[in-house]
Order: C-alpha cells, then structure tokens, then sequence
C-alpha cells in the first residue's frame, strides 16, 4: 500500500469519526431539546390581570380574548400571523393595555394600544423558543424569559436587549415574579415546573423547592396587596400558600382541572379550566361560580 493510500484512508476514516460525533452530538442535543418541551407538556392557557385597565386576559388554545366586566362577556384579540402558538400572556407592571404574550417558535410579542398593533421584542434572545414569560411586579420595562436549553433572560429595556441571568431549572411552565419582602434585589422569581414549585430572588442566588407541591404544577398566581399570598394549580386542586410558597392547603376544590390561574386587583381569584370553563371565587376561593353566571 502506498504512502497516498494510507493517507486516504486515514482522511476518510477520520470523516467518518467527525460525521459520527457530530450527528450524535446533535442527536443528544435535540433529544434533550424535544424531552424539555415534552417534559413541560406545554399548558396552552393562561389567565392575565391588567389592574390599569381593570380588564381580564385570557389565552385559551392559541386565541387570546379580553374582557372588561370580569370575565361575563369577551372581545377576541387578534393576534399577528406567527410560524409557532402562543402559550402564555402576561401584563406589563402599572401600565393601562400594555401586555405580551410568547410562545414556542412566536418568541415575545408586545402591544401598548390593547392589540391593536404588534411588535415583535424577542429579536435579542437566541432563539424564539420561548417556553414561558413573566413581568416584573413594578417594574414597566423588566420582563424574564425562560428560553428552552438555553436558559432564562432578563430584558430590563422592554426587549431592547436580553441578558442570560440564569441556564435555568427543568421543566419549567410558567414563570412568575412577585414584589414579596425579604428579596436581595427587587423581589422573587417562582416557577411551575413539570416537578413541582421553585423560587429564587431576582438576583438569581439559588433556587430552592416553594413547598412540597408534588407532580406538575400547572400554574402560579398571588394576591397583588399581599404579595406573600399564592395560589398554585396542580391535578390535586388548588392550592393557597400565605407565606411565600414554603406552605401549601387545598382550597375549595373546583369541578374541573385548572390550567390557569390569575388575581384581579380587588382579589377576585379566576382559574381557566382545561375545557376552557372559567370560574372566579370573590371570598378567598372558599366557593366558586362560573365567571359568566355572575
């Protein structure tokens, strides 16, 4: 065998090494991309309260709807032609028909006139593979976003630019931030995972289990005048935490599975129910009525 030969097959042997690493490394990668979204078994509903406007939002199975007399009566909200759905909506802190919904492949989108008009501000994260969004508790322009296998963001320009704060926990659903006491920072970042409850500073210190919620959680929510008071949905039921997240009791069970879960400025608790049902209980969810019945 010639030098030339040995060097041929020595080239050719080494293609095939790279080729098989390569499709294995993007084999792995994709399994682990396609097992976070699996692992989340994305909620297509969410529940948004815009104490400015005093309006109800509501995003069920990609159509988002708002309403103004506490859940009787809805107006669709279009929304922009998107390559992928939107799975969550959230309302910017003080601000009157400022919110924003993301999503899978949508990335994040905003609207300041009630949604009439769209922007797109995700263009600085890495992908559009937005798997949850939160507002920030008082502050307009401060928005975080869970990226799948890359890690949760932080804009504090409304979307101008993003910063990785963190590569992020497993599993995440939902992402919310409270004004509760006691942060390093400027208040606390909770998530509802496919495993669970976490909570974290805004600071990004260290995540630690909220309570002993078991399975996924579907859903979190708190009391805007006391910021310590949470509500939690999992297949269990409704759950009521009023130190933060470290203890939870069922609450008034409801007829139906809640996907999402929301609280008016006044207290009204709502929940969106997986056939799209939505209820409200006015007296701390020690009862509970259809929305439309009231």
């Amino acid at each position: 065998m010639t030098i030339d030969n040995k060097k041929s097959k020595v080239k050719a042997a080494l293609a095939r090494f790279c080729v098989v690493a390569l499709v294995s490394v993007l084999a792995a990668h994709n399994a682990a991309y396609a097992g976070q979204l699996d692992g989340q078994s994305m909620p297509s509903k969410s529940l948004a309260y815009d104490s400015g406007a005093g309006t109800l939002l509501k995003l069920d199975n990609g159509e988002l709807s708002r309403s103004d007399d506490q859940g009787r009566t809805w107006t669709t909200v279009p929304l922009p032609s998107l390559k992928g759905h939107v799975t969550t909506v959230t309302v910017a802190a003080k601000e009157d028909g400022i919110f924003y919904v993301a999503g899978p492949e949508a990335g994040v989108l905003r609207t300041t006139d009630n949604g009439k008009n769209w922007a797109d501000i995700g263009e600085a994260l890495p992908s559009k593979q937005v798997t949850a969004l939160a507002a920030h508790a008082t502050e307009p322009d401060t928005l975080y976003a869970s990226v799948a296998a890359e890690g949760i963001y932080r804009t504090q320009d409304d979307g101008k630019s993003w910063k990785l704060m963190d590569k992020g926990i497993d599993g995440i659903r939902q992402l919310l931030h409270t004004n509760m006491e006691g942060s390093m920072e400027t208040g606390w970042l909770y998530a509802a995972t496919a495993d669970g409850a976490r909570v974290s500073m805004d600071c990004f210190c260290l995540w630690r289990d909220a309570g002993e919620l078991s399975g996924p959680v579907h859903s979190l929510t708190y009391d805007p005048r006391k910021p310590e008071n949470l509500f939690a949905s999992t297949k269990e039921g409704v759950f009521e935490s009023t130190d933060g997240g470290q203890a939870w009791k069922e609450i008034a069970p409801l007829p139906k599975e809640a996907l999402a879960l929301a609280v008016s400025e006044t207290g009204g608790l709502y929940a969106l129910a997986s056939d799209g049902a939505l209820f409200v209980s006015g007296d701390g969810a020690e009862t509970w009525e259809p929305a439309g019945d009231r």
